[in-house]
């Protein structure tokens, strides 16, 4: 079996919603890294009954880019979004009644204004959505909001007469972290509109419920790497002023999600994810990462349903549902070509850093070919240790994550590797202290809880300390750089017999200038160019290239596999550029690849196979 194309293959839910009666939940689907198998991406649109054991069917035929569907309060129509008026450029929002087969547009069919959100209003008369109104004109379309700002989210009130929603000043990426969110409210009868509250960084997850909206944003306002937190305003108090209600100082919060009257909050908690009351009242938990989660309250029934999506080191993502009265039910089996495998058992791991300030926690992947009765490894195994990316996000165990490395995890366990997540200083799902290790804290505090969880493992007994190798994407990317400089350099008696360096940084300084969100990698970094003195070279920390000469002289730089998307607006390619110059000109070995036409994220299906192949062969040749 080609385990690399067969996971490519993968078909994976997103866009989970459930119905108001709670009987069905509608999905649309993308393959494992939204890359296209062909010319476009054509997803579909999924159906599956709560409690039914495998009972996803498909709606729409997939010759179409289906996404974004969205149940009428009444339970039997689906809305979604599709291109089916301009293949591959369109964005109009279809009807399709449950028992027909043919979708309408009421909106635009060949409208090419991407529609960033629509929603049904309580009574199911009207639909909200968020699009640029130069190409919508429509007798039954009216524009509530066409001002200088643009529009990011959006919540009717119980009523259906007014909408909350928020603005930024400029649709740039950056515009959230210099200006902030505004939180404002029209009234749908003569357009009324009036300013709420002011938020000094992103808002997500926009809430109406009662006289309170609901929103998520950073724990503390003011700083973008302090985490999650549920953040709420009441509408009744003359002033507006908002307040954190839930979560955030042991845990990140995730999504809201609306149930009847209640809100419910999506957080990682350590290396569980969990469903919870603003209370704090859990009411489901597991330790696996759970991708997407949506709950209705049956009055009549008086239920909780819960539907989600979630998979785990053997188990590709599927929809689930639960009540609380039955037990949890798959619904999809998109993962059956998987279902006779088993490819390793997850160990969760959790130690000390070495200034003995935080416990990290991480996960072990033992192959099943070496699982003891405990699950680690009869032996010491060859071990690839993953980087993943962020810094804020936290790797638990799960089959479906956006790092490329991570698509190889099947092949790795197959061929004997034993595989080491480690969840570093800066990563979610442990509250605002820990993330907050991230600011200004890049080389200091990261990499040297990567070296601390890779030497627990070689006491443990885990890993091989012979036969090591690193890697990953994004900030990973940058990790293995600056492992790369440092390689062996603290003392405990091992190297990296290799690194893999997927779009990372080497310069943080040069990246802040470049990256479009370049505002926010100051703040990782520790400092912006043009608001520090010539003598402050703080940002130096984490910037591996500054340390390049230091370690050529100790002779401890592993040979390295390059990777980056010569679009890559995130991490501009030049950051690749200066290392491997480096490199060339030291004499040592490394492989530099240059992927034409992508960005950070790569869609072109023969560039992403290319990229795993090279990966996996690399590590089999330095550590197998």
């Amino acid at each position: 079996m080609d385990l690399i194309g067969d996971v490519l293959d993968l078909i994976v839910p997103t866009r989970l919603t459930l119905s108001p009666d709670g009987k069905s939940v509608a999905y649309s689907t993308r393959l494992k890294w939204n890359h296209k198998k062909d010319d476009y991406i054509c997803p579909s649109i999924w159906m599956a009954e709560t409690g039914l054991q495998k009972s996803a069917r498909r709606l729409t035929d997939g010759l179409f880019n289906d996404k974004m569907p969205q149940w009428s309060p009444s339970s039997e129509v689906i809305a979604f979004v599709s291109d089916r008026g301009k293949q591959g450029r369109a964005n109009a929002i279809y009807l399709l009644p449950l028992g027909t087969n043919t979708p309408r547009a009421i909106t635009p069919a060949e409208n090419e204004q991407q529609i960033l959100k629509f929603k049904f209003s309580p009574d199911g008369k009207q639909i909200a959505f968020i699009c640029a109104p130069e190409n919508i004109q429509k007798a039954t379309i009216v524009s509530l909001f066409n001002k200088n700002a643009h529009v990011t989210d959006f919540d009717w009130s119980d009523s259906g007469t007014e909408i909350a929603f928020t603005t930024l000043r400029t649709p740039h990426v950056e515009s959230q972290y210099i200006h902030g969110t505004t939180l404002s409210i029209v009234r749908i009868e003569d357009r009324e509109l009036r300013t709420v509250c002011h938020m000094p960084r992103g808002v997500s997850s926009l809430t109406w419920s009662g006289s309170v909206l609901y929103f998520i944003t950073n724990n503390t306002p003011e700083h973008d790497t302090s985490g999650f937190a549920v953040y709420s305003v009441k509408l009744v108090d003359e002033e507006s002023i908002y307040e954190k209600v839930a979560d955030g100082e042991e845990n990140c919060t995730v999504s809201l999600v609306r149930a009847g009257k209640e809100v419910l909050v999506h957080v990682e908690h350590g290396l569980e994810d969990q469903l919870r009351a603003l209370n704090g009242h859990v009411l489901l938990s597991c330790k696996k990462r759970i991708v997407e989660i949506d709950a209705v309250y049956v009055r009549d029934r008086n239920d909780m349903v819960i539907a989600f999506t979630q998979g785990d080191v053997n188990n590709p993502t599927e929809v689930l549902s639960v009540t609380t009265a039955q037990e949890t039910t798959q619904l999809s089996n998109h993962g059956s070509i998987f279902a006779s495998q088993k490819f390793g058992e997850c160990t969760f791991v959790q130690c000390p850093t070495i200034d003995g300030n935080e416990l990290l926690n991480g996960i072990y992947l033992t192959p099943t070919s070496y699982a003891g009765l405990d699950d680690k490894p009869t032996i010491p195994l060859p071990t690839f240790v993953l980087l993943h990316g962020g810094p804020y996000t936290r790797m638990t165990n799960a089959f479906d994550v956006w790092d490329p490395l991570s698509f190889l995890i099947p092949s790795f366990l197959s061929e004997g590797y034993g595989i080491l997540i480690p969840n570093y200083r800066g990563s979610s799902g442990k509250g605002e202290r820990f993330a907050s290790y991230a600011r200004g804290g890049m080389g200091i505090y990261d990499e040297v809880d990567v070296v601390a969880m890779t030497q627990y493992a070689v006491q443990q007994g885990y890993a091989d300390k012979n036969k090591l190798l690193a890697g990953g994407w994004s900030q990973g990317g940058y990790l293995a750089f600056l492992l790369s400089v440092r390689n062996g350099r603290h003392g405990f008696g091992w190297q990296f017999k290799g690194l893999i360096a997927g779009a990372g940084v080497t310069d943080w300084d040069s990246l802040v200038l470049a990256s479009d969100v370049g505002y926010m990698q100051a703040q990782l970094a520790g400092g912006s160019p043009w608001s520090m003195d010539k003598s402050d070279t703080r940002t130096r920390a984490g910037s591996a290239l500054w340390e390049f000469k230091d370690a050529l002289e100790m002779g401890t730089i592993p040979p390295i596999l390059i990777m980056h998307g010569e679009k890559d607006a995130r991490v501009p390619i030049s950051q690749a550029w200066g290392f491997r110059r480096a490199l060339d000109e030291a004499g040592l070995p490394f492989e530099f690849v240059t992927y034409p036409r992508e960005g950070h994220f790569f869609r072109e299906r023969k560039h992403v196979e290319d990229l795993l192949k090279r990966m996996f062969r690399f590590v089999k040749e330095h550590i197998s």
